[in-house]
C-alpha cells in the first residue's frame, strides 16, 4: 500500500513506521524538520510545515494515497485544511485523536462523544484548550472530509521511549523519596503502551476500521495500584503530598475515574493485553535502566 505518515518520527509514530516497513509498504514520512530517524532508505521523506496548507499542496501535488496517518492534527483549522488537501486523493484517513474528547467517567464508549453533533462558537487553541481543540478537529473531519476517517482516541501512552518522561516521574520521585501530589489516588485511569499504540494504528489501517475508536490496553488501573507496583519494585514508600506544587504534581493526577472501553477495537481481532500487566512490565524495565 502507498502510505503517508504525517509526523511519524517520534514515539509510537516511529514504531508505526517500522511496522509498515516490516510489512513492505511504500511509505512517505512528512515532517516539519529533518529530525534524525533510523528508517534508512526504507522510506521517502518530505520536509514541510503541515500548518501551511499551500506548502502541503505543493509538496504533495496530486499523489494518491491508500492510507494517510495523521499524528499531528490538533485543531479545527488544521483538520479542515487536511480535508481540502486530501479530498479525492486518499482512501482512508487515520486521525490520531485523544481520550481528552471525553469528560471523566468509567468504561467510556465511543458514543460518549459524537463529533457530528458537537457545536462551538469559536475555534479553540490546542495549546490552552487541548481537549476542546481535539473535539473540534474531529468535527471538522465530519464536516468536510469526502473520504473515510478514523478517529483513534488514544489514552495516555506509556513506554521507555516516552519523551515526556511522565511515567518515569513517578518512579524517580519514589526512588529519591520525594513527595507526589495526587488529587485522588483511588481514581482509575487508562494506559496503552507505545508498541500497542503502533500496533493499533497498523491494525486499523489494514482492516479499514473507521469512525471513533477507543485505543487503550484492556481494563483500568487505580493510581494507588500503580504507585503500589512502583513501591514494591523499588522497595521505597510513596510520600504523598497534601499541598500541590508545580514540582510535586503527578502528571497523571485526575480527581475522578477516567478510563475507556476498548471493545470496538478488540472485537475486530486485535489483542490488547491487560493494563496492569503492561504497567508492571514497564516499571520493571524502567527500574533496570535507571
Amino acid at each position: 500500500m502507498k502510505i503517508l505518515v504525517i509526523g511519524g518520527n517520534l514515539f509510537f509514530g516511529k514504531k508505526l513506521v517500522h511496522k509498515l516497513i516490516e510489512n513492505k509498504h511504500s511509505i512517505t514520512v512528512l515532517n516539519r524538520q529533518n529530525n534524525a530517524d533510523d528508517f534508512g532508505d526504507k522510506v521517502h521523506r518530505i520536509k514541510c510545515d503541515r500548518l501551511k496548507k499551500e506548502d502541503m499542496q505543493r509538496a504533495l501535488g496530486e499523489t494518491q494515497w491508500d492510507i494517510v496517518y495523521d499524528q499531528v492534527c490538533y485543531d479545527y483549522q488544521t483538520a479542515k485544511d487536511s480535508c481540502e488537501i486530501f479530498n479525492g486523493k486518499v482512501k482512508h484517513y487515520i486521525h490520531t485523536s485523544s481520550q481528552s474528547v471525553y469528560e471523566p467517567g468509567s468504561e467510556i464508549s465511543e458514543d460518549a462523544f459524537i463529533p457530528s453533533q458537537h457545536e462551538f462558537s469559536e475555534q479553540a487553541d490546542h495549546r490552552t484548550q487541548y481537549a476542546e481543540a481535539k473535539r473540534q478537529a474531529e468535527k471538522a473531519f465530519e464536516s468536510f472530509a469526502r473520504f473515510p476517517v478514523s478517529y483513534v482516541r488514544f489514552c495516555i501512552v506509556i513506554g521507555l521511549d516516552d519523551y515526556t518522561k511522565r511515567f518515569l516521574f513517578h518512579i524517580n520521585r519514589v526512588k529519591t523519596e520525594k513527595e507526589i501530589f495526587f488529587p485522588n489516588l483511588e481514581a482509575k485511569i487508562s494506559f496503552i503502551t507505545s508498541q500497542d499504540a503502533a500496533n493499533s494504528l497498523y491494525h486499523i489501517g489494514m482492516n479499514q476500521i473507521t469512525g471513533p475508536i477507543n485505543c487503550c490496553n484492556s481494563g483500568h488501573i487505580a493510581l494507588s495500584k500503580l504507585m503500589k507496583f512502583i513501591c514494591d519494585r523499588t522497595g521505597k514508600d510513596l510520600i504523598e503530598a497534601h499541598i500541590q506544587t508545580q514540582e510535586n504534581s503527578s502528571p497523571y493526577g485526575i480527581d475522578q475515574n477516567w478510563y475507556m472501553d476498548n471493545q470496538k477495537l478488540t472485537s475486530s481481532g486485535l489483542k490488547l493485553g491487560p493494563v496492569e500487566i503492561k504497567v508492571r512490565k514497564l516499571i520493571e524495565e524502567s527500574c533496570e535502566l535507571s
